[in-house]
Formats: C-alpha cells, sequence, structure tokens
C-alpha cells in the first residue's frame, strides 16, 4: 500500500510504443497502423492497461497515515489481442490493502473507504475488425475523454476497515460497466492526485447491474526509464 511507486510493474514496451505513436506521435501513424491491434476492443484494452493508484487515508496507531489503493488491468492471458476466435479482455485486480491494524480508512474527498479484493475481466463493447479502428479510438477518446466497458464477469469483495467484526459484501459485477475518463483540468479528484507523478490521471467508476457503483481518482504508475 505505502511503496506503490517502488513495486509498481512496467507496462510491456512494445504496448507503451503503440500507445504512444497514437496518442503523441501523428508523424509514424502509418507505421502504427501497421503494428497495432485492429479492433477499437484492442486499441482500447492496450490504453487503459497500467498500475495505478487511488490516494485514501488510513488511522493506524491513532496516527493518520497517507496510502495508495492499487489496481492493475492487465490483458487477460497476457495478450490484448483475441485469441481463438474470442474477443480480446482486459483484467482489473484490486489489491488488499493489507491494513489490518487500521482503525478506519477514508477519502480525503471525504467519507470512508473500504478494503476491495478481486478480479473483473472487461472489454469494449466493438469488438469486430475495423479498418477505422484507430480513427474511431481517437474519436472517442476525444469525444468522451475516456471509455466505457463491458464488464464480462467478476466479484470484488468489500469490507470496512477497522470493524470488531467486519462484513464482506460480495458485489456480482457480470453485465455492469467499468468507466474510465480523464480528468478535468481544476477538477477537485485532480487536485487530490497533484503529489503523485503520473503521465495520466483519470476517474476509474465501476457500475454493478443493478447500479451499485464504487469510483477512484487514479493515477498510472510512471514508466521507468529503459522499459
Amino acid at each position: 500500500m505505502f511503496q506503490w511507486i517502488e513495486r509498481a510493474r512496467v507496462c510491456p514496451v512494445v504496448l507503451c510504443a503503440i500507445a504512444v505513436a497514437l496518442l503523441l506521435c501523428p508523424a509514424s501513424h502509418a507505421r502504427a497502423q501497421a503494428a497495432a491491434p485492429d479492433s477499437l476492443n484492442d486499441l482500447v484494452l492496450i490504453w487503459i492497461q497500467g498500475n495505478y493508484a487511488s490516494p485514501l487515508v488510513c488511522t493506524i496507531d491513532g496516527r493518520a497515515q497517507r496510502g495508495l489503493r492499487r489496481i492493475l488491468i492487465e490483458p487477460a492471458d497476457g495478450n490484448a489481442k483475441a485469441r481463438k476466435g474470442k474477443h480480446g479482455e482486459g483484467t482489473v485486480r484490486f489489491v488488499d490493502l493489507e491494513v489490518e491494524t487500521a482503525s478506519r480508512c477514508f477519502s480525503e474527498l471525504g467519507g470512508r473507504t473500504p478494503n476491495i479484493t478481486g478480479q473483473l475481466s472487461v472489454r469494449h463493447p466493438v469488438t469486430k475488425r475495423r479498418d477505422t479502428a484507430i480513427r474511431d479510438f481517437k474519436a472517442e477518446l476525444r469525444r468522451k475523454r475516456g471509455f466505457e466497458l463491458d464488464i464480462v464477469k467478476g466479484r470484488l469483495q468489500v469490507s470496512e476497515v477497522g470493524a470488531a467484526s467486519p462484513q464482506t459484501e460480495s458485489l456480482d459485477f457480470r453485465g455492469g460497466k467499468l468507466r474510465i475518463h480523464l480528468l478535468r483540468p481544476g477538477s477537485d479528484s485532480l487536485r487530490l492526485l497533484k503529489d503523485l507523478p503520473s503521465p495520466r490521471k483519470l476517474m476509474l467508476e465501476i457500475e454493478t447491474r443493478a447500479g451499485r457503483k464504487l469510483s477512484f481518482p487514479a493515477s498510472l504508475a510512471k514508466p521507468k526509464s529503459g522499459g
């Protein structure tokens, strides 16, 4: 929890290169188009993957200590592309806070925040291959500042921190939504992340089919130089 930056895993070099080519290097667009996956789903899975951190504060031994919730987004089976005729999926994994001695944890934006563990499988609704995939990707990112993905399957275990006999709630997210959007300049959530060096700061929101929502301002780990 408190050593997230040192323990962060670096994105694969190839995937980072594709993302940079798509978003930052128009001159190399032709090369990126030749090398990049050819469905909007594949491109979105590449863009969202990484090691994210969401700030929180926990009271431990009577003292408030700042920490980070870790959320890992990775390609399922180590590959963002479809295999054996199946559409590619991403895995969203919530890492245990490991704060057994804390009396409570809370967000600086207000309200107690629980410990969350488990993982979800996600994919973008548009999975068909098309020649316009890169153009569609850039248009959706520009228009919506992010993406909405379907949650294919997965459950999360949600438990209150510091309770004498904590009740664990198991939430089924099958059929729900994952929304990832870049934070707007000047927002309270962006100010909360100001001390975290990152190439991308965003709001990550998950919602069950029944409408239960959990949201996290999150900062993408900055890849270490040299890959």
